[in-house]
């Protein structure tokens, strides 16, 4: 079995991610690609929405795509989960298995907990952004939707969803904001 893995925060979700997994499903030799949210990202101090929220949002987008699963893996951990134990955890269960990440986290992938180890588990696959170059080793994911969530929790601008998950993701961002205010 061919496995790809697409970590991250997703707070929240939105079309770049939707995105990524698309294509990752059109150009990758895979039978499963498993979304896998973070209960806390190592490289990021706090999430807004928690990891059940964004698990049950990641659920609801992606329920009619066949291929694809959504694992609470990480947010059962409770606490930052290394990336290489995501793959420790999976690795059994696959021939090969790939691991998707966005090209803004190039510049400090060597920095990566036990990189040498994630390295030499997986075939990297980057979703491109900006200018960020793909280095040549690495399968590069055409997908550059102008969409952050950084941007959304700062001013709420579109996360080209369908409006119902639309809606509530903006609706549970904006209660937040005004629990904190």
């Amino acid at each position: 079995m061919k496995l790809a893995l697409f970590g991250g925060s997703f707070d929240p979700p939105h079309a770049g991610h939707v995105g990524v997994v698309t294509k990752a499903l059109e150009i990758l030799p895979i039978d499963r690609l498993i979304v896998v949210p973070a209960a806390r990202n190592p490289f990021k101090p706090t999430v807004r929405a928690s990891g059940a929220v964004r698990y049950g949002w990641l659920t609801r987008i992606f329920a009619s795509y066949e291929k694809v699963e959504i694992s609470d893996f990480e947010i059962s951990q409770n606490r930052s989960v290394y990336t290489i134990e995501t793959v420790r955890h999976y690795a059994p269960m696959c021939d090969e298995l790939y691991l998707i990440i966005g090209a803004d986290n190039l510049e400090a992938l060597e920095r990566w907990h036990c990189f040498d180890e994630l390295d030499a588990a997986v075939r990297w696959v980057v979703a491109t952004r900006g200018e960020t170059p793909v280095p040549d080793r690495m399968i590069a994911l055409n997908v550059d939707v102008p969409i952050s969530s950084t941007d959304f929790r700062t001013r709420f601008s579109p996360l080209g969803l369908e409006s119902d998950i639309e809606n509530d993701i903006i609706t549970y961002y904006k209660e937040l904001n005004e629990f904190k205010n």
